[in-house]
């Protein structure tokens, strides 16, 4: 899944206590509704989802699969309940600078060591957070390099250097080296191609009348075969 064969989605609310009434833990699954009545995408469609406040900067993408339709929209599922718990546990910890969801295969080359394919799950101008396939030595203090392609062909792949600050649940958190000035333009020159799929974003607010009075608008939530597939719906 990348920015350009997954449906890039945007959904904005108004602060990350209202974000926490609409993430549902469903057999081991996070679902989110979107509400778009006039997307039109079929069950299993692969999805990057950026989550948008109005009350900060901050943001967060998510891979997703469309779990289920509806006539108001898609039901998106996240094949694990870490994010849901981080929210509803510590709400979200403020980053430096916007991220973009990815979900490529990039090369990670430790100082001295092998070399792995990896998974860029998404990306700053300072840092990117890496999964599957994680080689399993891998902890914080760690130098490696990423070596992505960038999306325009016939362009040489992009070297990036940085060092590993978090590894956690199989995924680990890499600054880049600012002072070195070929990492910096690497990343920079990465990150702007990989925002311009993103200024396309398919977006939707937050429906105003949805979470008065402690009442949340969300269709019925779908139940969740072990493969991922909706089954029905959940009953009260």
């Amino acid at each position: 899944m990348d920015a350009k064969k997954a449906i890039l989605l945007r959904h904005r609310f108004d602060d990350v206590e209202q974000l926490r009434r609409h993430l549902h833990v469903v057999d081991g699954t996070t679902l989110l509704f979107f509400r778009d009545p006039h997307l039109n995408a079929p069950t299993g469609a692969q999805a990057l989802l950026e989550l948008a406040f109005e009350s900060s900067e901050q943001t967060r993408v998510l891979k997703a699969l469309v779990l289920a339709r509806t006539d108001q929209g898609l039901w998106l599922a996240v094949p694990n309940t870490r994010f849901a718990r981080d929210v509803h546990e510590r709400g979200l910890s403020a980053r430096k600078g916007r991220r973009l969801g990815v979900d490529e295969s990039v090369r990670l080359k430790r100082a001295g060591g092998g070399e792995y394919m990896v998974r860029l799950l998404d990306l700053s101008i300072g840092g990117a957070r890496i999964g599957g396939g994680l080689p399993p030595q891998l902890a914080p203090g760690n130098v490696i390099a990423l070596t992505i392609a960038p999306p325009e062909s016939g362009r040489a792949p992009e070297i990036t250097r940085g060092k590993v600050v978090w590894v956690e649940d199989g995924e680990a958190g890499v600054m880049f080296d600012r002072d070195m000035e070929s990492s910096r333009v690497a990343a920079g020159r990465l990150f702007r191609s990989l925002e311009q799929p993103w200024a396309q974003a398919r977006e939707i607010r937050h429906l105003p009348p949805c979470c008065r009075n402690g009442e949340v608008l969300d269709p019925p939530v779908p139940r969740v075969r072990i493969d991922g597939k909706a089954t029905g719906k959940k009953t009260a």
